[in-house]
């Protein structure tokens, strides 16, 4: 399914390394929260604040929704999660479309990479031990740990707050010396916690990296290819300016790896397939991305699997459909319940016109897999495609029951009541949305909205309406507050 959410393309640079100028002016719109709430920053008001500054940051960068990559790194995250110790919350990990290679951390264990960083990575254990390191600094709280210290020189709003975050995460050297002090014992002291940080983020991540079944060396691989690489490149590599890297740190982690028995790890199916569909469809355009796949198939061993379906979506995309047809056909006889290759292939058969045979299909998969995502939002696409929007409808509630942080399903839902004209659900789903980016103002004005447009008989309904703003202007209140 070719159904994914980019916010704002321009504000990237809130998050990217580059960006060296404050960043608060970009969250004006956000809530005080009082100068005595980040003085003890318990785990439980860390998740607090992390999800709210999590879902609107989703409104300002250049987010990728897109299910089958969702699964991969939530999947791949948890996985160490697992592993990891003084783990006080859930974890959440997040895509953004950026060809730079970088990951960060934000308050609640919420976790990004970009897009850039998986197309790179020459295995599973290189893209991992980068998931790990932001796991590291999570669970060791160094964000939480620096907001504190932060709060006990001056007052912070949330504005603030996400300001000093962005660069302290993003950009340890120049922001956070930036942020502290503009006396250079304080810039001073503020970069060498953050080194300091950077270390010990280092000897975790590399424990959870190499008790998660993965390749410790990837972490000293992975150092030293970035160094040669940005060697050629007239500005440092965003992953080095976000992380710098001194030689001693390279050296240490060279020498904590031989702490390991060296192993061959190999790749997992799921990482060869996502890295194959970020490089189709987020990494480059699709022209490029056919000749990329074609020539990647004419070198000796490339003849693979994930070469192969990251030739069918770049054919797909630039709709040579019997083409790509051909190759997920094919594939599906190997492999006949992949989810890689029946989002292509549906998607191939919708843009067809063969409905029925994509709706039968899906029905299937969701019949084996009811609370999968991925089926479920394929399976919706399909149904709107064939206009049955009472089914779409029911896919997509049913899947925001358990997942309701779901943008992709808001926004198909959206379409749903609008093809309905049910402008009372329409605008409910609209507030949905606008809650899910942390806009509370906006979230209250459509609830209005579907108030407004309510039929004098859904009495019962306009009081479920009246609660659920009611409920939002507490929550919004409360962070006032807080």
């Amino acid at each position: 399914m070719k159904l994914f959410v980019v916010f704002k393309p321009w504000i990237l640079c809130l998050l990217a390394i580059s960006c060296y100028h404050s960043t608060t002016y970009a969250y004006d719109n956000l809530p005080s929260l009082g100068g005595n709430a980040f003085s003890e920053l318990t785990p439980e008001k860390e998740k607090q604040l992390g999800d709210i500054m999590m879902r609107q940051t989703r409104g300002q960068l250049p987010m990728v929704y897109d299910p089958l990559m969702d699964e991969y790194i939530n999947a791949l995250g948890n996985k160490m999660v697992a592993r990891a110790n003084d783990v006080n919350f859930p974890f959440k990990f997040y895509w953004i479309q950026d060809k730079n290679i970088n990951g960060f951390a934000s308050l609640g264990g919420n976790i990004a990479s970009h897009t850039g960083t998986i197309a790179i990575a020459e295995s599973e254990s290189e893209f991992a031990s980068v998931i790990s390191h932001e796991i590291a600094h999570v669970t060791q709280r160094h964000i939480a740990r620096y907001v504190e210290a932060r709060s006990q020189q001056a007052p912070l709003t949330l504005a603030g707050l996400l300001g000093a975050i962005v660069l302290a995460t993003v950009n340890p050297e120049a922001g956070m010396a930036a942020i502290a002090a503009t006396q250079g014992a304080a810039q001073q002291s503020a970069i060498n916690f953050t080194r300091s940080n950077e270390q010990e983020a280092d000897r975790i991540g590399m424990q959870v990296l190499a008790e998660s079944g993965f390749d410790p060396y990837a972490v000293p691989d992975f150092f030293r290819k970035l160094t040669e690489k940005s060697r050629f490149v007239n500005q440092q590599l965003a992953f080095l300016q976000t992380h710098p890297l001194s030689q001693s740190r390279v050296s240490d982690t060279r020498l904590r790896a031989e702490q390991f028995t060296k192993r061959f790890v190999p790749d997992s199916q799921d990482f060869t397939l996502v890295q194959a569909r970020v490089l189709a469809r987020y990494h480059y355009d699709k022209q490029h991305s056919e000749a990329l796949f074609l020539k990647k198939l004419g070198q000796p061993g490339g003849n693979t699997k994930a070469n192969q379906y990251g030739l069918a979506i770049a054919l797909l995309d630039n709709k040579k459909l019997a083409e790509s047809q051909e190759i997920i056909e094919k594939l599906l006889l190997d492999d006949k319940h992949n989810l890689y290759y029946i989002d292509v292939y549906t998607d191939i058969l919708i843009a067809q016109g063969k409905h029925q045979q994509s709706l039968d299909m899906l029905e299937k998969e969701y019949l084996l897999r009811p609370n999968n995502q991925v089926v479920t939002l394929n399976y919706a696409n399909a149904a709107m495609s064939a206009k049955a929007y009472r089914l779409a409808i029911h896919l997509l509630k049913t899947l925001l029951f358990y997942k309701e942080d779901n943008i992709l399903a808001y926004g198909m839902l959206i379409d749903a009541y609008q093809a309905m004209e049910d402008l009372p659900r329409l605008y409910e789903a609209r507030a949905n949305v606008s809650y899910q980016l942390a806009n509370y103002p906006k979230a209250i004005d459509y609830i209005d909205e579907a108030i407004n447009y309510l039929q004098p008989e859904e009495k019962l309904e306009a009081r479920r309406l009246v609660a659920k703003k009611k409920q939002l202007q507490a929550e919004y209140s409360r962070i006032q507050r807080m």
